[in-house]
């Protein structure tokens, strides 16, 4: 599967990126399925590496925008 690194800037958190990367909440799982060794905390310190894998439109469109939790 493809994938790129990011680094996390100020404030960055993983429901606000699971939205900028995929466009909402489901790709809450997918960025924290791929970064098992990150600790999950409310913001992620400033620098923290992730691996944010690339998911075809296609399985996106399946998704809802609920949370994990209510999926």
């Amino acid at each position: 599967m493809k994938s790129f690194n990011y680094t996390t800037v100020e404030g960055d958190r993983v429901d606000t990126l699971a939205a900028k990367f995929y466009g909402g909440n489901y790709g809450i799982n997918i960025i924290l399925d791929a970064n098992p060794g990150v600790p999950i905390t409310a913001v992620y310190p400033l620098g923290t590496i992730l691996i944010i894998p690339v998911i075809d439109d296609s399985v996106m469109e399946d998704k809802s925008d609920l949370p994990p939790w209510k999926q």
